[in-house]
């Protein structure tokens, strides 16, 4: 097969994997057993497919987002179905009203279809948290990770995709039931000799590259596709994160490009229902517009815990109130502030307040000059308290007010935090997080994390 030729000029990339780790020691300790070996990025209670995203796009060089006019979210585990999870994304980035933002789709393949018709200005988000059957091998090589890839013009690239080949099959090897909250794979022997006669085809016409990145839903395809491949460049991994979805490509595209020089090559594989074969050539500067993986220590919560976060083990909740259903017209009349985390300014004294107000604490003027973003301003703690009866899935919850660099204090939840690393005057940085969900709507707010926290909580 012959490649197309493409110019897709990505501008910059970042992708984000949480701080937890799902490991199959913890999983043999669980059943009293011994030997077990490899782990998994795990979502934290407070995380899903949305805010990996969103965290991975804050992860992008200054700058990346200037110029977007078009948001794509891609997730085989997007919290909404009918309602349009991209809009909360792009309020949550602080995007304009005007800027187009949409679902693409809710395949494993659904990111090189965006990739590959995106348009320069385009922002392209996936996300995925895996949920597998407990004791399925999914459950330790699927992983959990959001990434952000931007778009641009052929002037500002900093690597382009110069070619794409494409083809595609009906292979019945992973799904999942609308009604279950885990994937299905059908024994995973069978698809291996058919993906790699579509890889054959797809890479046939393409040169040796200096990096490549096998995108596979199966360990055993990947592979068997990694020593096919291997002979046309250094096979890269990313281990620590597993197999993550939608996003997985883009992921280890993120993971080649962070190491790139000017005038090296990627070539990416990725094999869902058929395989997608891309040609990346790295431009100048390729290493400081990409971005790859965690900040800070991992932690390893207790196997209970994880299945506790996933939803599969239903445990005795605190013995408090649960937490209301989100009212929809007190959500769209602060959504700058619950989304956007915008501060008013205050044009007489300049005072911040956080929340905004229409009459100046301190002074008492009315006149208000432009909204300030919250969400990337230095910040410190106040203090803080350590709450062990609060409503939380990982207590016990800790309350902060944090003061923010150039003015304005707010309270928060303190998340992803090691609570020995709690002090006043600890440095934090905001995170767009879930609160709680109820009645099938989800709350969305800015928490605080301590960099280099190693998770914070106790039992759940």
């Amino acid at each position: 097969m012959t490649p197309r030729t493409t110019a897709v000029a990505l501008r910059a990339g970042a992708s984000y994997v949480p701080r937890y780790r799902l490991t199959g020691e913890e999983i043999e300790r669980t059943h009293n057993r011994t030997g077990g070996r490899g782990a998994r990025s795990l979502a934290g209670p407070d995380e899903d497919a949305l805010t990996l995203a969103v965290e991975a796009a804050r992860r992008l060089p200054a700058g990346a987002l200037d110029g977007v006019r078009t948001v794509l979210f891609c997730s085989t585990s997007a919290p909404y179905l009918v309602k349009n999870n991209a809009s909360a994304a792009a309020a949550a980035l602080g995007l304009a009203p005007d800027v187009l933002a949409v679902d693409a789709g809710g395949s494993l393949r659904s990111a090189v279809g965006a990739l590959l018709g995106a348009a320069p200005g385009t922002l392209i988000l996936a996300g995925e948290v895996s949920t597998s059957r407990p004791g399925a091998p999914q459950e330790l090589t699927h992983g959990d990770a959001g990434v952000a890839l931007v778009v641009g013009e052929t002037g500002d690239a900093r690597a382009t995709v110069t070619a794409a080949a494409n083809v595609t099959d009906e292979i019945q090897d992973h799904w999942r039931d609308p009604a279950r909250p885990w994937v299905s794979q059908s024994e995973d022997r069978f698809p291996v000799e058919r993906y790699l006669t579509l890889l054959d085809a797809a890479a046939d016409g393409f040169a040796d590259a200096d990096h490549v990145v096998i995108s596979a839903a199966s360990s055993r395809v990947a592979k068997a596709a990694g020593k096919k491949l291997g002979r046309r460049g250094k096979v890269g991994a990313f281990a620590t994160a597993g197999y993550t979805g939608s996003a997985d490509l883009l992921v280890q595209l993120c993971g080649a490009l962070a190491e790139c020089a000017a005038g090296q090559t990627v070539l990416a594989a990725t094999l869902s229902d058929g395989a997608d074969v891309l040609r990346i050539e790295a431009g100048d500067g390729t290493g400081e517009a990409f971005v790859h993986g965690a900040t800070g220590a991992t932690a390893v919560p207790t196997y209970l815990q994880a299945l506790t976060w996933r939803g599969l083990l239903e445990r005795e909740p605190p013995r408090r109130p649960e937490p209301r259903v989100v009212s929809a017209p007190a959500a769209l009349r602060g959504a700058g502030w619950k989304y956007s985390l915008l501060a008013s300014v205050c044009a007489a004294c300049g005072f911040v307040s956080t929340p905004p107000q229409q009459v100046c604490l301190h002074c008492g003027s009315t006149e208000h000059g432009e909204p300030v973003d919250m969400t990337r301003r230095p910040a410190a703690i106040r203090t803080f308290s350590v709450d062990r009866l609060a409503y939380s899935l990982n207590p016990p919850m800790v309350a902060a007010v944090v003061g923010f660099e150039g003015g304005g204090r707010l309270e928060v939840e303190l998340t992803d935090t090691d609570l020995a690393a709690l002090r006043v005057g600890a440095p934090v940085r905001m995170t767009f997080r879930r609160r709680h969900s109820s009645g099938g709507v989800h709350n969305y707010v800015w928490k605080a994390t301590v960099p280099g926290g190693t998770g914070g909580g106790g039992t759940a």
